[in-house]
């Protein structure tokens, strides 16, 4: 219990101290380069004194397989806890897909946007489309995006289906697709009655899988491909 209170006053009392990091950014706005870099710095910073504070153990495998070219990073989504590896720790992680409700929370949102998140309303097909389109501009214009195909987290559960409108993001850009499987968060901290505890945690990174040039029975059969090989990593 004393870890959960210690992240929730650790994130409320960074979101407060952090607002002239926000003023600071948007004065960086007509320097793109430098406003990325230094929201990235700041957001990573975030995430990895959070990591902290949970006692995590975390195992990275792989990041000898990131490429160099932008990609759309999908990854099996078990916990909130997810999102802060992924930004601590992979290299590439610049844009993710969040759920539309996240837009709503003050300042979070607000590094959010600053880290060039997009906001998916997932009950509105086409805001998916649309959401689907600036997500392959970033690609396009060499900004790395993360999304979790499952649309939601498996809670503790076996690894959802891979929805395919995540992958249209990668086809459409012509963008390699980035396997990520993560394992072990879950049990840090939903599996525990939502309080935080130390564990072990184990990120791994697969192969990148091209997507120009897919036959479009290829790109159908994409999403099942990936989704068996984290699954794959997950369950053994």
């Amino acid at each position: 219990m004393l870890r959960t209170i210690g992240m929730v006053l650790y994130v409320a009392g960074y979101m407060i101290c952090a607002l002239p990091g926000l003023l600071h950014a948007k004065l960086l706005e007509k320097n793109p380069e430098k406003h990325d870099a230094f929201c990235r710095k700041k957001i990573v910073q975030f995430a990895r004194r959070c990591l902290r504070l949970t006692g995590m153990e975390l195992e990275i495998r792989g990041l000898e397989q990131i490429p160099e070219e932008a990609t759309l990073t999908v990854y099996n989504h078990q916990s909130y806890l997810d999102i802060f590896v992924l930004i601590a720790y992979m290299p590439n992680t610049h844009s993710m897909v969040a759920k539309k409700e996240l837009e709503h929370i003050p300042l979070l949102s607000a590094w959010m946007r600053a880290g060039h998140c997009l906001f998916i309303d997932r009950s509105s097909p086409r805001a998916g489309l649309l959401c689907i389109n600036r997500a392959a501009a970033l690609l396009q214009n060499g900004v790395n995006v993360t999304i979790a195909p499952e649309g939601t987290r498996s809670k503790g559960g076996p690894i959802k289906e891979f929805k395919g409108g995540a992958f249209k993001i990668a086809v459409k850009a012509g963008a390699p697709v980035l396997p990520v499987a993560i394992d072990g968060t879950y049990k840090l901290y939903e599996g525990n009655g939502n309080r935080l505890r130390p564990g072990r945690v184990t990120l791994t990174v697969l192969p990148p899988i091209p997507t120009r040039g897919l036959t479009k029975e290829e790109q159908k059969a994409l999403p099942g491909m990936v989704e068996q090989q984290i699954r794959k990593i997950v369950e053994e």
